[in-house]
């Protein structure tokens, strides 16, 4: 019997947390029982298009998301709908969720999942959009997703979690990947020119919600009491060359490492001492439960939902001082042993086989219910 399709609709599949999300699931999901379509808004190819592919994955290519041209946006996605009525299901991601599942529900595909990830609260142009789709998605779908409590009230609205119309998917990782190993923090740190430097680190792709700049001043603090403390920042984005610049003008530059896009994120995070998280906000954050597995302790700001907080390794800080988080870092300097969090990581639902097992089931549910 060949497998079913889902077709999984994500602004770009690149480096975030989103994406390496979906292509964990894809991975150990069951192909020959699901398999994963995208439909993407970007002409570039993506960092996982050729994962995808090998996998036996389609990619459509739409229009990105531009006010402006909000016709060309919508159509590009019609015509998606138009050459492949095969989809039962379609799996919303992206910020703007609404306006596919609208066309899908035009299209006639009877599963419409809407997934909240993230809370976006940046006012730009997509932010009226955004205000917009939160009164009226819950028109154009059949099943609410979120990866949190506060993710899906800030999309959904209180009602809806207090009614338990949502379903909650864990992020999860692939816990023994990130389970500390002395042996690979001497290798990785070696690779790296380290030796008894106290490395920072953090994950994330350079925009305004992970809040880079803060962090630097944060690092600037710490190298007035540690000049031989490093800082580690993995990942892209739009942001990337302006946090170079302000590391050179806080003349912090050459104590920061930035590794770029890096697929051994896992053997990294041995090479850190502390793990800091100053996002603004967070649907949930994976790359704090991946810091959780691999034993570091961790200083987030206090935005972030607290269903992260798995181990008794986070600390919580408001953003309000940059002196008081260099502080909190500091007291990590000496004396933390790290230990293995495995089994309270995937207690606490976090591992990713479980979460493919549970969404395998439900896309076969839903789809022998909608035949």
């Amino acid at each position: 019997m060949e497998p079913i399709r889902v077709l999984h609709e994500n602004a770009v599949m690149d480096v975030g947390g989103i994406e390496c999300l979906l292509m964990n699931l894809y991975r150990n999901i069951d192909r020959s029982k699901v398999q994963f379509d995208f439909m993407v808004h970007r002409a570039k190819t993506g960092y996982f298009d050729r994962e995808i592919e090998s996998l036996g994955g389609q990619i459509y290519r739409c229009k990105p998301f531009n006010p402006f041209h909000h016709l060309s946006y919508l159509n590009s996605m019609r015509k998606v709908f138009a050459s492949h009525p095969e989809y039962k299901i379609i799996h919303a991601h992206s910020d703007l969720k609404m306006w596919p599942l609208r066309l899908a529900k035009e299209a006639g595909i009877p599963v419409r999942i809407a997934h909240c990830h993230n809370m976006e609260t940046s006012v730009d142009l997509k932010w009226l959009f955004l205000e917009y789709e939160k009164l009226f998605i819950k028109r154009y779908c059949t099943h609410l997703f979120a990866c949190s409590k506060t993710a899906a009230a800030w999309l959904y609205g209180e009602k809806a979690v207090k009614n338990n119309q949502v379903v909650y998917v864990k992020n999860g990782i692939e816990p023994e990947k990130y389970q500390f190993s002395e042996a690979i923090r001497n290798r990785v740190r070696r690779e790296l020119n380290l030796k008894d430097e106290f490395v920072i680190g953090h994950v994330g792709r350079f925009a305004k919600q992970k809040n880079h700049a803060f962090l630097l001043d944060v690092f600037a603090e710490i190298r007035r009491r540690d000049p031989r403390a490093v800082l580690m920042l993995i990942g892209t984005g739009s942001l990337l060359p302006e946090i170079k610049e302000k590391a050179a003008r806080l003349g912090i530059k050459e104590s920061v490492i930035f590794t770029g896009v890096r697929s051994d994120v896992p053997e990294l995070m041995q090479a850190m001492d502390v793990f800091a998280f100053p996002s603004l906000y967070e649907g949930l954050g994976i790359a704090l439960i991946e810091a959780q597995a691999a034993g570091l302790p961790c200083v987030v700001s206090d935005t972030v939902p607290r269903e992260a907080d798995i181990t008794e390794l986070v600390e919580r800080l408001p953003l309000s001082s940059t002196r008081e988080w260099a502080e909190q870092i500091m007291r990590f300097k000496q004396g933390f042993q790290r230990k293995s969090t495995t089994e309270q990581i995937k207690r606490a639902g976090f591992d990713i086989r479980d979460t493919a097992q549970k969404l395998e089931r439900f896309y076969l549910k839903a789809y022998e219910n909608n035949k």
